[in-house]
């Protein structure tokens, strides 16, 4: 071999391995090949889709465009038997060195004027499947070398051309899945409060960050008779998709309650029930739901194996509220809930958490931790919504870039005069 025509086989081949489109990929391989290995026509046909004995011709020399495969072979017409089908169905390699074909031929127009034929059959799971058919004006024109070089190169083009068709389809079907996440995200975001509402006697901040397009967390702020307000934060085990289903149901059952949604043990033996019969196998939410009644500042609540609210009272001093943490919500069909009950003083803050911030980690592997989110709590501004921006921005600050792993939600409450 030349050390010319090696340069052209080196340039060939490093062209063809930043390919990422298969029709860039065939074209720059046909411009490359016509240098290479001299010919006068080229015709590829395919029996995939289509019963013995049609085929369809894929490409062609006489076609001015080369079809565009990704779109489908449903567009080209079928053909049966001829010289072509009989070579494809015959599934070997084959020289024609005097090529005589009849004006009847389906496939005639493709070989007018030409006198030699060389073919290699294109594999797919070891059966034959396409067909690669050189052409050349001239009798006598190929040898037994050209043909070896033509069965290994259509074999290896039909391969790569192969995978990278499985990429494209997988790009194309993770498009697909892309867009259907930022929808699921979408319309989850839409199912939290657009903005809080003012309540007597208690300003409240919040912050929600999902892993990953959509998450598992939940928060809420209910309406309650008597100028009363539930407040209620929820955490589905996994997260992305599937869990963001369940926050979904979460969110479904509360705004279905039969009646207003207190007190907090048969708002869960209700959620309970239900996500017990509709939760996907293996799927539960913890839960922290309480009431806050502003005439006697006094806030009533119980835990679903739930994270324990931390205080933040007037004088600065971080508590943990006690709360008997019954099981998860969707684990069994028992109510094992208990209700405690707090009450605020002007300046106490309480902070209502998900376990996404506690267990984050940064690049090391260190979880930012309760005491962490303590120092933060206790350092933090006495507005409610600044406060929870402020934690946030601690967390990421500890974490540096870490993948978050989690959802995370933080709802502060501030008791105010």
């Amino acid at each position: 071999m030349s050390l010319s025509r090696l340069q052209q086989i080196d340039a060939l081949v490093k062209e063809l391995s930043v390919q990422e489109d298969p029709e860039r990929l065939i074209r720059v391989f046909s411009q490359h090949a016509e240098h290479l290995w001299r010919r006068d026509g080229l015709v590829t046909l395919t029996r995939r889709g289509v019963p013995a004995p049609w085929y369809r011709i894929t490409r062609s020399w006489r076609w001015p465009r080369e079809n565009h495969f990704l779109n489908g072979l449903d567009h080209l017409p079928a053909y049966e038997h001829g010289i072509l089908g009989e070579l494809l169905y015959a599934g070997k390699p084959c020289i024609i060195n005097h090529l005589e074909v009849s004006p009847n031929d389906p496939a005639a127009e493709h070989l007018e004027g030409m006198r030699s034929l060389a073919c290699a059959p294109g594999y797919d799971h070891g059966k034959p499947l396409n067909l690669v058919v050189t052409l050349r004006r001239e009798p006598e024109a190929f040898q037994a070398e050209d043909l070896e070089t033509l069965l290994l190169n259509a074999n290896l083009l039909s391969r790569a051309v192969a995978n990278l068709m499985v990429t494209h389809d997988l790009q194309e079907a993770n498009r697909a899945l892309d867009y259907e996440k930022d929808q699921v995200g979408r319309m989850q975001r839409h199912l939290l409060p657009s903005q809080l509402p003012r309540i007597d006697g208690l300003e409240l901040g919040a912050s929600y960050v999902a892993c990953s397009r959509a998450g598992g967390d939940y928060y809420d702020v209910l309406a309650l008779p008597d100028e009363q307000w539930g407040l209620f934060v929820a955490d589905v085990s996994g997260h992305g998709t599937p869990a963001a289903v369940v926050m979904a149901m979460l969110h479904t059952l509360l705004h279905s309650f039969p009646g207003p949604q207190m007190p907090p043990v048969h708002v869960f033996a209700h959620l309970n029930r239900h996500l017990v019969a509709l939760a996907p196998e293996g799927m539960f939410a913890t839960a922290l739901y309480g009431i806050y009644d502003p005439y006697y500042r006094r806030f009533r609540y119980a835990s679903a194996g739930h994270p324990a609210p931390r205080l933040r009272t007037n004088t600065g001093a971080i508590h943990t509220l006690e709360a008997p943490a019954g099981l998860p919500l969707g684990v069994t069909r028992e109510d094992t809930w208990n209700e405690r009950e707090v009450l605020l003083t002007p300046g106490d803050t309480m902070l209502l958490y998900t376990d996404g911030i506690i267990e984050g980690a940064n690049t090391a592997g260190e979880p930012f931790g309760v005491a962490r989110m303590d120092d933060a709590f206790r350092l933090g501004p006495k507005r409610a919504g600044a406060l929870v921006q402020h934690i946030e921005r601690h967390y990421r600050d500890f974490c540096n870039g870490a993948v978050d792993m989690d959802d995370r939600t933080l709802l502060a409450a501030v008791a105010v005069p």
